[in-house]
């Protein structure tokens, strides 16, 4: 169950439900070759190659970032997931921002900001499973897979497809990450204290 930051007076168009996905994040060493991989697969689809900025906020619980994205709306996003280098469940919500540019001001008066992540993300779809390549200014290439449950798609359908594509992609693949960009740029030389 979420419990979602109490946020009233900021600026929303309208509010998605609560929604989960099964998700692992890899390092890779061979982005360009991974894609070109997908490119070609006739099981998987090309969704689009967008650069997108994250801001993240420090908050009692979970993780909260407004994200732009080119040619979309900004959005805010809560999730909760554990920080483990597997599979893990993801719970979170997605809100369309009205006016993102008060929000986020609203948003630092009662809250940190903790780091901003840029990055160029392309999405490739398999059945349920977004497959993101990203780009990430600072660290590195990552390929992320996030399996959507739904009504149409339970959990345990959602986990034997991510194992359909994970296997397909596991020469691609490298190191698996236990946290998310914010963890490893916090971590990072760059935005250590005395850099």
């Amino acid at each position: 169950m979420i419990v979602f930051l109490a946020l009233s007076g900021y600026h929303f168009l309208n509010q998605k439900e609560k929604m989960q996905n099964i998700e692992i994040k890899y390092h890779t060493e061979q982005l360009a070759e991974l894609q070109n991989f997908l490119v070609n697969s006739l099981k998987i689809t090309h969704e689009f190659r967008h650069r997108q900025r994250d801001i993240y906020f420090a908050v009692p619980e979970g993780r909260l970032k407004i994200r732009n994205q080119d040619e979309q709306q900004p959005h805010l996003i809560r999730y909760f997931r554990p920080d483990i280098a597997e599979t893990r469940i993801s719970d979170y919500t997605i809100e369309m921002l009205d006016d993102a540019e008060q929000t986020i001001a609203e948003l630092q008066q009662r809250h940190k900001v903790l780091a901003t992540v840029e990055k160029v993300r392309t999405l490739f779809l398999y059945k349920n499973v977004r497959i993101h390549l990203d780009e990430v200014a600072l660290l590195g290439n990552f390929v992320e897979f996030e399996s959507v449950i739904s009504d149409s798609c339970d959990a345990a359908t959602a986990q034997r497809n991510l194992d359909e594509i994970m296997q397909l992609l596991q020469p691609y693949l490298g190191t698996p990450e236990s946290g998310g960009y914010l963890n490893l740029l916090l971590a990072h030389p760059s935005t250590q204290k005395g850099t």
